[in-house]
């Protein structure tokens, strides 16, 4: 009696320890790791310049260079290698998150008295300028470095428009410390209102 109790009390020691590897068999809920991120504007009040007085602008769907529309938050490792931070992202579209960031900006600096967004047709509403953004370049690096790029031209409006102005910006002064996307996103939003500032020059130099 006293093997078959021994056997026994065995037996249901296995079966528990058998239940117990089971249980841990049950996968785990895990936490999404991934965090999103939006450019924001350097210039949040507005101009003491009369803005219903400036320019209407309309601003043309930011043109991207085809690497930079993947929604990762990019890193530079070198000339030829890049890294897709999986984990850290945009939370909208790059093109239209300089879009917004680059009217809100024009505005509030008294540069414009508005910005139409891509989306308004031309025969909705009058406006003065056209304005066609081209980002060449808008990542991090792994050495610190920020490297944004955009080109611009300034248009009038009618029947024979002319460009009126341009330019090319490449601020070079600007660092993150190589791991924080939150960082890095920081930096490449003081890039688009140094874009934003560029701008503003070449719709004053203007003269409407």
């Amino acid at each position: 009696m006293k093997a078959c109790a021994t056997f026994g009390l065995g037996l249901l020691m296995v079966i528990g320890g058998l239940w117990l590897s089971s249980c841990s068999l049950v996968p785990q809920a895990q936490t999404d790791p991934t965090r999103f991120f939006v450019l924001s504007a350097m210039t949040s009040s507005p101009a003491s310049a009369p803005v219903g007085k400036a320019p209407v602008v309309h601003l043309r769907q930011v043109e991207l260079a085809s690497y930079i529309k993947a929604k990762p938050i990019i890193v530079r490792r070198g000339d030829n290698e890049i890294e897709f931070r999986e984990f850290a992202r945009w939370g909208e579209p790059l093109e239209l998150g300089i879009g917004r960031v680059l009217r809100e900006d024009l505005v509030a600096r008294g540069a414009a008295g508005a910005v139409l967004a891509a989306g308004v047709r031309a025969t909705e509403v009058e406006y003065d300028f056209t304005l066609v953004v081209r980002v060449l370049a808008c990542e991090g690096g792994a050495n610190g470095a920020v490297f944004f790029r955009a080109v611009w031209e300034l248009a009038t409006t009618g029947n024979a428009p002319k460009v009126v102005a341009r330019g090319d910006v490449q601020p070079g002064e600007l660092r993150w410390d190589g791991k924080s996307e939150g960082a890095l996103v920081a930096q490449l939003s003081k890039a688009v209102g140094a874009l934003a500032e560029d701008v503003a020059g070449g719709i004053a130099r203007s003269g409407k």
